[in-house]
Order: structure tokens, then C-alpha cells, then sequence
């Protein structure tokens, strides 16, 4: 009822051309004095209408003003990113924040300013920080909090009263109590000590905190699972035995929860793949704590030392967890394929399981590269037939315009008492392409199966890139000397030559990794939009139902469907869930980003006198940026640390040059350096040049 007077009332000012008063507004609409004034508050809120200082009312889109989100830049000024993405981002000036810091929801009027548009803070709709992690610098009388957030450029003010238990270098959760004022800083109280910077293991405190991640579950959901799930699990109802069918698990060596396993069988027309995943919703049911708290999490998180799982341990590493020798409740993707590697059919099953081992990705590839054998007959069929029809599949979707960078990932050694000894490039092996492609081919199946069968459902879309940033990034590759072509199409099978050639060459991390930014960012969607990275019409998350919480609504929407689950398919719901779900992924991944390059940090620190190879990958007003493959970390080089000659920046060949010698340093060049410092506010390392 609400919301229909709501749109009563927005379009009424629409319609008016003339910003209304209050009692203007009332006398044209019939309601209660008292719930108007309480629905404009929510339209002012909701940035869809401005009341002036006048008392009057105006909505926002007739006076150019619109509704976006600040992205703080360390020196003091900031962007506006629209809600409406057609828009592109506008810069504000320091002076035209009116309080708004990164991160707040803001409604701003688009100026324009010596010939340029800007966007000018009328009012912060939401704030975007309630509380900062950071280190303390103390006074005398007073102390300030230095958020682990450069974006957010603003030290907090701690009042004495506050501050006297406080010490130089303390790690804290901060309150912000206070915002910015006519230049004042904000103001905070401590809510929380977490240590001190130099404690063994303060990182990982730091990043738990600041991106709000739980290791520990309520008394509420523990009680919940311990209550229910053994009784579950006895009870599976209905199910496909697949308990004789040859199984197992590929994962890797540290995994503790095994959600999916693979069987395979040749056959005169080709193969059928069998992908069984864990039937999590079978002991995850709506409504329960223990929902709202997977709800909640939406994915799991991994540190190098450890994880933070959606489920508990009972669930997600015992009955949910497809260990060898125990029967787990499963649903199961039958493909039958040709001999190509074609998709001919595929079926759905409530199943069970009895997986007969637990395979590692290296052993699997020890297999096949004839470094390991086995007199296990059936396990060497499964690997051979699997090896077969990947290489299979990943013809097809070459051919068909898939992207895969195949970046590598920083893999952290420790010693038995959890120190950092070694940081190394992870190897992506043909064991992990067999997994990654059969997960893919039964998102694929399931995601075609809902598009068909079901009034919605959760899809995870990726929609196409930016034509500006694809341009962008062959600019940088001719700064690199690589010869590349702009795309008359942007298709997927275009970003894909041009992650070929990039790959190949020696600076191919970061150059792919660049590439990958100009992506779009896949996310959930009840709107099948297709998947561009994939080349796919319609794709979904199925496979990983204990760690990402979209698998496990497909799961309820496929149960419901075909094996009479009780759940109710809720588009309102479902759309809610998908934002959520998204925006909890992107959290993950920025504390997972955050926590490795703490470690490389305090693994830099702890080796300062070791010399590196790297390569300088962007120049910049006052130095150059470098990039450390073994380490896959960025660093920056100071003009002023370059000794023996007053060096300058040429933007028009973009090098660094040496006045006196004319020596010159460009993208691309290939230097050894050392660590000068790390900055463990901003989580960055300066370096120097060794000769």
C-alpha cells in the first residue's frame, strides 16, 4: 500500500514543475499529515526527492541531481559512482564533500566546472563506515586512529576520556561517533583493542575485523545442527543409489570439505559424466538459524593459515563432506556426450554415494604424467577417460570463444610453527582444468535445465566489458612493447586472442591480470544476461553448495521441481538473495586480496635484505611502479631513492630519465631491487634499485 502512495507522491512533485510545500503536497493527497511527513522522509532518505531550506519539496531527477556512492581518494578529493551505471563516475572536489567520506550512499547535483562536469554532496543518504579498524597515534590528551582504509582520508579524533588506555601502535575497532564538519575530523570511540601491530598474527585479526568475518558460530546454530542433522541424515527420502557406481574426489592436498565428486563410463556414442554434489539442503533448510546464518555469510573465506566456513564443521567437514567409504546424500548430473565432447543430454538425481577415494590434484597429475602408478584399474580408467574428455571440452569451448587467463596464485609455506617461510606461484595442472571443466559443464546443464523448467532462479551472470578500458589496456600493451590490435567486435573469442598474446609474453601476469580488470564483474542474477568470460547463454553456481550460498538455493529450486522439497520459489526473495550473495563474494574477495598482501608484507620485512627481480609495469609523477612475479606484488620505486643523477619523468615516452647520462627507465625494463619499507597503514612497499 506504501509504496504505491510513494509513487502517488513522486509523481506528483514530477508533475508539479515546481518545488511544493508541505501542506501544498497534503491538500493534493489525500493521506494522514502523519504518514505523509513519514514517506517524504523515506523519499529524502531514498534520495528520490531534495527538501530545500525553504521547507519546500522537489524530486531529484528534474533538478539534475543524482544518487551514487563515494570512492575516496587518499589525497582528499573523491569520485561519484552513480547508482544509474549508464552514468560515468564524477570527480569531487575536497571542498564539496559536505562531510561524505568513501564508502556513503550520497545524493550530489552534476555542475559544471571550466568546461568539465563535477558532482557537489548535497546529502549523505547512508553511511558507508559505522566503525574503522586502524592504529592508534598517541598524544597527551587525546589520541587519533589511523584507518586501515586510505581511501577513507580522514585520521579519527579520540577524546581523552577515550584514549588513556590507549599506546602507540595499538590495533583497534574504532566507532565513528562523529562525522566530518566545516573541516574537523571525525570523531571515534575505541570499541575494541585487538593487539599490537607487531603481534605474530595481528594481520589476520585485522582482516577478520575489518571486513566483519566470523570464525564462530552462534550457541543458536550450534545447537540447531547438533539437534537435527544426525537425524537427517538417517532420514534421506527418496533417493537414486549410486553407491556401486565407481566415485571419487579430486582436491587439493590441505581441503577438508569435499562437495563434489566425478564418475565417468565410455560408451559406443561418446562418455557419461556423472558430477555428484552434496545435497546440503537437505540438512540446510529455510528459515532455520542455521540458515540465516549461511544466509548471512554467503561464502566461505580461506587465509593462507585457515578458513572461515559458511557451515559448520559438522556439516561442512563431516555429513555434508563426500569422504571415501561413507555414504553422503548427493544430487547428481548425468551428461551423456558424444564422441566430441558434445552435450547430447543430461538428468537430474536425489541421490546417494559412496566415494571410493580421495584424490589430490597432484597425485592425479603424477598419473598422468607417468611420475606415479597405480594397480588400480578402474581408478586409472577414470583418470585416462577424464583426461579425454577435458581435453575434449576445452577444444569445444575454445572454439567457441571461453576466456581463460590462467593466472597464477601466491601459495604461502609455512613451518610447523605457523611461520611465513616462502611465498611461490601456484601451478594450475591439467588435474585442476579436468575438475574446473566438469564443475563448468554441470553448471552449464543445470543453469539450461531452470531456464526451461523454472518460473526464475539464481544465475550467475557476467556481462560484456567496457569498450573505453579494452582500449585502455592495448595502449598499456604498446607501453610494453606487444603488438595487439583493437577489436572490431568485443567478443569473447576477441578478449581471448588478446589474452593469448599477452600470456605469452614475459609479462604475462600482469598483463593478463590487467586484462582481467577491464571485466565486468561476474556476479548473481535472477536476469539470465549469459556469462561473457565463459562463453555461456546460461550458467549458474551448482557445484559448491557447503561454501557458496547461490548453490544452495539452485539446490532448493531443483529439489522443488523434481523431488517435492518443501520450499517455496520466491522471485522477490530470490532477487534479494542474489545482491546479497554478490556483495558478500565481493567482501570475500577483498579480505582474501588484503590478507595475502599483509603476508607479503611481513614476509618482505622478515627477508629485507634479499634482492628480487622485477620489472617496471607504470610510470608515475614521481617514480615508477614495479612488479615482483615470484612474489606476484607490486612495489614502487622513489625518484628520490635513484642515486648518482637527478632523474626526471618524460610523460611523452613514459620513462624516467637521467639528466646527466641520459640513462633511462621505462615499462618493461627488467630490475633488481630490494625492500626500503613497508607501510602497513596503506599495505604498501617502496623499494630500491640494486645495481
Amino acid at each position: 500500500m506504501n509504496n504505491n502512495i510513494e509513487k502517488q507522491i513522486l509523481n506528483f512533485l514530477k508533475n508539479s514543475k515546481k518545488p511544493l510545500s508541505f501542506n501544498a503536497i497534503l491538500n493534493n493527497v489525500s493521506i494522514e499529515k502523519k504518514l505523509l511527513r513519514k514517506i517524504l522522509r523515506k523519499l529524502i532518505i531514498q534520495g528520490d526527492i531534495i527538501k530545500f531550506k525553504t521547507g519546500k519539496y522537489a524530486p531529484c531527477d528534474d533538478l539534475g541531481i543524482i544518487k551514487g556512492t563515494i570512492d575516496g581518494h587518499p589525497d582528499g578529493y573523491a569520485f561519484l559512482v552513480p547508482e544509474d551505471k549508464e552514468l560515468d563516475d564524477l570527480f569531487i572536489p575536497p571542498k564539496k564533500l559536505n562531510g561524505a567520506v568513501h564508502g556513503d550512499k550520497v545524493t550530489a547535483k552534476i555542475v559544471e566546472f571550466r568546461g568539465k562536469k563535477e558532482a557537489h554532496v548535497i546529502k549523505v543518504v547512508e553511511r558507508g563506515f559505522k566503525k574503522v579498524v586502524g592504529r592508534v597515534e598517541k598524544s597527551k590528551y587525546f589520541a587519533y586512529v589511523i584507518p586501515y582504509e586510505k581511501k577513507f582520508f580522514y585520521d579519527i579524533y579520540i577524546p581523552n576520556k577515550y584514549a588513556k588506555k590507549l599506546k602507540d601502535d595499538d590495533v583497534v575497532v574504532c566507532e565513528i561517533i562523529k562525522y566530518p564538519t566545516n573541516g574537523k575530523n571525525p570523531e571515534g570511540r575505541i570499541k575494541k583493542v585487538l593487539g599490537n601491530i607487531y603481534d605474530k598474527g595481528i594481520e589476520n585479526k585485522i582482516v577478520l575485523a575489518k571486513y566483519d568475518l566470523k570464525i564462530n558460530f552462534p550457541k543458536s546454530v550450534k545447537k540447531e545442527v547438533k539437534e537435527t542433522a544426525t537425524t537427517l541424515y538417517s532420514n534421506p527420502g527418496k533417493r537414486t543409489d549410486f553407491t556401486k557406481l565407481f566415485t571419487v574426489t579430486i582436491d587439493g592436498e590441505d581441503a577438508r570439505d569435499f562437495d563434489d565428486a566425478i564418475s565417468i563410463e565410455i560408451t559406443k556414442q561418446g562418455y557419461i559424466l556423472y558430477l555428484h554434489i552434496a545435497d546440503v539442503a537437505h540438512f540446510v533448510r529455510a528459515g532455520t538459524n542455521l540458515d540465516k546464518e549461511a544466509y548471512n555469510r554467503g561464502t566461505s573465506v580461506y587465509f593462507p593459515e585457515f578458513a572461515i566456513p559458511m557451515l559448520p564443521e559438522k556439516l561442512s567437514n563431516d555429513l555434508c563432506s563426500l569422504m571415501p567409504e561413507k555414504k553422503r546424500l548427493t544430487l547428481t548430473v548425468k551428461i551423456e556426450y558424444d564422441k566430441n565432447g558434445n552435450r547430447i543430454k543430461s538428468e537430474i538425481f536425489q541421490s546417494i554415494i559412496k566415494s571410493n577415494y580421495r584424490l589430490t590434484y597432484n597425485y592425479v597429475n603424477d598419473i598422468i604424467e607417468g611420475n606415479e602408478t597405480t594397480k588400480d584399474k578402474k581408478l586409472l580408467n577414470l583418470i585416462n577417460l577424464s583426461k579425454e574428455l577435458t581435453e575434449k571440452l576445452i577444444a569445444k569451448r575454445k572454439r567457441i570463444g571461453m576466456i581463460d587467463f590462467d593466472l597464477p596464485e601466491a601459495v604461502f609455506k609455512f613451518d610447523d610453527d605457523g611461520n611465513l617461510i616462502d611465498i611461490v606461484p601456484f601451478e594450475r595442472k591439467l588435474s585442476h582444468k579436468i575438475i574446473e571443466n566438469f564443475m563448468i559443464e554441470a553448471n552449464e546443464a543445470v543453469a539450461e535445465f531452470l531456464e526451461e523448467n523454472s518460473p526464475v532462479s539464481v544465475f550467475r551472470v557476467h556481462d560484456y566489458p567496457d569498450p573505453k578500458k579494452i582500449k585502455e589496456f592495448i595502449k598499456l600493451c604498446h607501453y610494453f612493447g606487444i603488438d595487439v590490435y583493437e577489436p572490431e567486435e568485443i567478443t569473447p573469442e576477441a578478449v581471448q586472442e588478446l589474452a593469448d598474446k599477452v600470456a605469452n609474453s614475459k609479462f604475462g601476469y600482469v598483463l593478463s591480470s590487467t586484462l582481467v580488470r577491464t571485466m565486468q564483474k561476474a556476479v548473481y542474477s535472477i536476469d539470465n544476461i549469459g556469462h561473457f568470460g565463459l562463453a555461456s547463454k546460461s550458467y549458474t553456481h551448482f557445484t559448491s553448495p557447503i561454501r557458496r550460498y547461490p548453490d544452495l538455493l539452485v539446490h532448493r529450486i531443483l529439489k522443488t521441481l523434481l523431488f517435492k522439497y518443501d520450499y517455496k520459489i520466491n522471485k522477490e526473495y530470490l532477487k534479494k538473495a542474489a545482491e546479497h550473495s554478490s556483495a558478500r563474494e565481493q567482501n570475500a574477495e577483498s579480505a582474501e586480496r588484503e590478507i595475502h598482501q599483509y603476508k607479503k608484507l611481513k614476509f618482505l620485512l622478515e627477508n629485507r635484505e634479499k634482492t628480487y627481480d622485477a620489472f617496471i609495469n607504470r610510470i608515475s609523477s614521481n617514480g615508477f611502479f614495479i612488479f615482483i612475479e615470484k612474489l606476484l606484488l607490486t612495489g614502487f620505486v622513489h625518484l628520490s631513492s635513484l642515486e648518482n643523477d637527478f632523474y626526471i619523468v618524460d610523460l611523452e615516452s613514459n620513462s624516467v630519465i637521467a639528466k646527466g647520462s641520459g640513462r633511462k627507465y621505462k615499462i618493461g625494463d627488467i630490475v633488481k631491487v630490494k625492500l626500503d619499507k613497508v607501510n602497513f597503514d596503506h599495505l604498501e612497499a617502496d623499494f630500491t634499485l640494486v645495481e
